[in-house]
């Protein structure tokens, strides 16, 4: 039953009720810039990444084949990173907990401020409503029913937005939140096979990490969700993703000749 109620925002249009938050131009203006220093924060943060850990996870995802890493596209191995440093724990401490311990930030700047966030980031699935142009999307989790704020100028942007739902680990913000890791797009067939299998219980994942997330990026790359999704910068497109492939046995995917 819980999958219905899933599905059930594909095909209704629901107003989105209950915040009083109407976001400003200097809200965009701190969005952009909290952006910026946290792709740069969650760099550092993938540097720590032993290789292990990216073999192990590519395992557990569904993405290796014959020993090589093959997640399909590069935002697919950015979605694989950003499992690797949550969803991967040792001793109950992931890599995100373990860069807080290692590398603490200078206070009252705004990477303690993001750090302090990503150590409180909950990775959800997201029903997307009305737009605020320009700024981001009022939208609901449909797991937990909590309604939110996401600033995203793209997805304010995107017209499709409404078909389909997004998994995407967020970081609040204060009236609003943001995405910190590779959001995938979850059309119907995957959240039939990917949410009902929580309601069942879901895989295990890496030593005791939180089975949620890892099943639905599971089931989304599965599917090839991470081959539709285009890098988007908050001002203009970037020349470049925002986090780099480092690691030997990376197989990036050639693009026909046209």
């Amino acid at each position: 039953m819980f999958p219905l109620r899933c599905l059930d925002l594909f095909s209704q249009n629901r107003k989105f009720m209950g915040t009083p938050f109407s976001p400003t131009r200097q809200d965009v203006e701190r969005y952009r810039r909290l952006r910026a220093a946290g792709s740069a924060l969650i760099q550092k943060i993938v540097d720590t990444v032993p290789r292990q850990v990216l073999i192990e996870m590519g395992e557990t995802l569904g993405v290796m084949r014959n020993g090589v890493l093959d997640p399909g596209s590069e935002y697919g191995h950015n979605v694989i990173l950003d499992c690797c440093i949550y969803e991967w724990f040792e001793n109950g401490k992931n890599l995100v907990q373990r860069y807080a311990e290692t590398h603490p930030p200078a206070p009252e700047t705004d990477e303690s401020y993001l750090l302090n966030a990503y150590l409180q980031a909950k990775y959800r699935v997201l029903g997307m409503q009305t737009a605020a142009p320009d700024a981001g999307v009022y939208c609901d989790d449909v797991l937990t029913g909590e309604k939110m704020f996401l600033m995203d100028v793209a997805l304010s942007r995107n017209p499709e937005r409404g078909n389909v739902l997004i998994g995407a680990r967020t970081i609040s913000l204060g009236d609003y939140a943001m995405t910190c890791g590779g959001a995938l797009p979850i059309d119907k067939k995957t959240a039939v096979h990917a949410l009902s299998g929580l309601v069942l219980g879901g895989a295990k994942s890496i030593e005791g990490a939180s089975s949620m997330a890892i099943q639905v990026v599971r089931a989304c790359l599965a599917t090839g969700a991470a081959d539709n999704v285009a890098y988007a910068n908050p001002s203009e497109a970037p020349k470049k993703p925002r986090i780099e492939p480092r690691f030997p046995g990376f197989k990036r995917r050639r693009r026909p000749a046209n």
